[in-house]
C-alpha cells in the first residue's frame, strides 16, 4: 500500500471494496490503524481500552475468509471503534465508571454482533463520561478526551471518545449513542456525520443504555458509511421491547437530491443565543439546499426549553426512578457504599429520584412537543437547525460544565430525543478554524429522508478538512 493512499482517511466503503478485490489486506489495515492509535492517541485519549490482540485475530480471520472466497459482508475488514456503552465480548465495559473498571462481558451487544457478522474489526472501546451523563468526556478511569482540531478544546460528549477517534483517523466508522445529543454533539464539534436513529431502531441489548429515548447509532466521515452501518445494526432482536416503525430502504432514494422538498429552518428555536457567526454559517448551508431546488423557509419556530423536565421526559415509564439500569441481567446494581467512587455528576445520576407527579407532568409536556413537530411535518419534509450554539469550547480545570447557558450543549438536540425523531449532524463549514454542525431532523421513522438530505449536502458542500495536526 503506497503511503500517499492515506489509509486513515479512506471510507469504510473504500476499504471493504479494496479488501474484497484483494488489493488491500485486512491484516495490513488493522495493523496500520492500531499503530496510528498507539502513536497518536496519547495526545487525545480517545480510547479507554484498545483490544489489539482481539482485533488482529479478527483481521487474520477476515483475510482467510477472502482467501477462501467466502461471501463477504459490507464492512469486511473495516476497522472501527465502539463507545464504551455497548458491550464487546471479552473486552472490559466500564460506562466510564470505577464501579465497572473490571467488568468483562461474556456476550457482544446485539449491535456489535451484527457489525462483526458484516465483517467489521473492533479495535477498541472509546471514552465516555461516567454513566454517559455529562458534557465532557471525563471520568476517573483516565485522562479526559480532547478535540483533535484543537487539543485545548472539548470534543463533546457523551460519545466524545468516538468523535475524537474518527477525527484523528483511528478508523472510518464508530458506534456512538445518543440520549440527548450524544452522537450529534461530538459529530458537530469534531467535523463528522452522526445519526441519532429512532429509539429502538438499533437494539440496546447487552449495553449500559438506560434512557428509553436513547439510541446506539452510527458515526462516520461519509454518508454512505452511515447508511451502511444503520442497515447492519438495525432491526428487532426480540429483547429490546421498543417498537419503532419499519426501517425504509435507506439507499433507495439516497442519490435523488432535494428538489421539490420543503424545509423549515430555525436558527434558534426561538430562544437560543448563538456564538457570533455560527448562525450565518449554518444558514449558508441551508441556502445551498435552496439552490438545489428545495424550498427553505424560516417560519419563526418557538419551542420550549425541555431541560426543566428532561430527566422525566426521557423515561416516562418511570424506570429511572431508583437508579441507572439496563435490561441486561448481568448489569450490576449501584450500591450506596460505592458512591464515593463516583464523580460528582455520576453521583447525581445514581441518586436521582423522580416523583410520579414529575413523570405525569413530563408526559403532558412531551405530548405537546410531539404535537408541535407533527404539525410542522404536515408542511415540511424536514427541519433544519444548528446542532450546537457554539463551536468546541475550551476546556477548563476540573470537570465543570463548559456550556453553562446551554445545559451541556444540548439545547438544539435534546428536544429531538424527547420527540423521538431521527436526526443527524452534518459538518457544514468552519468558524474560526473549528467545525460547525447543521442538524437535520426528520419525521417519525424516516432515517432514509435524513440520510438523503445529508447525502445531498455531502455532494454539494463536501467537508474534506481534517484536524491540521492529525492530517
Amino acid at each position: 500500500m503506497a503511503a500517499e493512499e492515506r489509509l486513515e482517511w479512506m471510507t469504510a466503503r473504500e476499504i471493504a471494496a479494496r479488501v474484497a478485490a484483494k488489493s488491500l489486506s485486512p491484516v495490513e489495515v488493522a495493523r496500520a490503524t492500531l499503530d496510528r492509535i498507539a502513536r497518536l492517541d496519547p495526545q487525545i485519549h480517545a480510547f479507554l481500552t484498545v483490544c489489539e490482540d482481539q482485533a488482529m485475530a479478527s483481521a487474520r480471520e477476515a483475510e482467510a475468509a477472502v482467501a477462501r472466497g467466502d461471501p463477504l459482508g459490507p464492512l469486511h475488514g473495516v476497522p472501527m471503534s465502539v463507545k464504551d456503552e455497548a458491550w464487546v465480548k471479552g473486552v472490559r465495559a466500564t460506562m466510564g465508571s470505577l464501579l465497572y473498571e473490571n467488568f468483562v462481558p461474556d456476550e457482544d451487544s446485539t449491535a456489535v454482533q451484527r457489525l462483526r457478522e458484516a465483517g467489521a474489526i473492533i479495535v477498541g472501546k472509546t471514552n465516555v463520561p461516567e454513566f454517559m451523563s455529562w458534557g465532557r468526556t471525563t471520568n476517573r478511569l483516565g485522562p479526559e478526551t480532547v478535540n483533535p482540531w484543537d487539543t485545548r478544546r472539548c470534543p463533546g460528549a457523551s460519545s466524545g471518545g468516538a468523535g475524537a477517534a474518527l477525527a484523528a483517523g483511528f478508523g472510518p466508522i464508530a458506534v456512538g449513542s445518543d440520549g440527548g445529543g450524544s452522537i450529534r454533539i461530538p459529530s458537530a464539534l469534531c467535523g463528522l456525520m452522526g445519526l441519532y436513529p429512532t429509539p429502538g431502531r438499533i437494539p440496546d441489548t447487552n449495553s449500559f443504555s438506560y434512557a428509553r429515548v436513547g439510541s446506539l447509532g452510527p458515526m462516520a466521515r461519509d454518508v454512505r458509511d452511515l447508511a451502511t452501518m444503520l442497515n447492519v445494526m438495525a432491526g428487532p432482536d426480540g429483547r429490546d421491547q421498543r417498537s419503532p416503525p419499519p426501517l425504509r430502504d435507506v439507499f433507495a432514494e439516497l442519490e435523488q437530491g432535494v428538489k421539490g422538498m420543503a424545509f423549515a429552518f430555525t436558527p434558534d428555536f426561538g430562544r437560543i443565543a448563538l456564538q457570533p457567526g455560527l448562525g450565518e454559517t449554518v444558514r449558508a448551508a441551508t441556502a445551498t439546499l435552496a439552490d438545489l431546488g428545495a424550498r427553505v423557509e424560516e417560519p419563526g419556530l418557538q419551542f420550549p426549553d425541555v431541560w426543566p423536565w428532561f430527566s422525566a421526559a426521557i423515561d416516562d415509564d418511570g424506570a429511572l426512578k431508583e437508579r441507572p439500569f439496563t435490561r441486561s441481567a448481568a448489569f450490576k446494581t449501584l450500591c450506596a457504599d460505592n458512591l464515593d467512587r463516583l464523580t460528582d455528576y455520576g453521583r447525581g445520576v445514581a441518586q436521582a429520584r423522580l416523583t410520579p407527579e414529575a413523570l405525569e407532568a413530563a408526559k403532558a409536556r412531551t405530548a405537546a412537543v410531539k404535537a408541535q413537530f407533527a404539525e410542522l411535518f404536515e408542511r415540511y419534509d424536514a427541519i433544519l437547525s444548528p446542532t450546537l450554539p457554539v463551536v468546541a469550547p475550551v476546556l477548563t480545570e476540573g470537570s465543570g460544565d463548559l456550556y453553562p447557558e446551554f445545559c451541556c450543549g444540548t439545547y438544539f438536540t435534546a428536544i429531538v430525543n424527547v420527540a423521538e425523531l431521527p436526526a443527524a449532524s452534518y459538518p457544514c463549514g468552519l468558524l474560526d478554524g473549528l467545525p460547525v454542525g447543521l442538524q437535520v431532523i426528520g419525521p417519525p421513522g424516516r432515517e432514509d429522508r435524513v440520510l438523503r438530505i445529508l447525502r445531498t449536502l455531502e455532494q454539494a458542500l463536501p467537508f474534506t478538512a481534517h484536524p491540521p495536526a492529525f492530517a
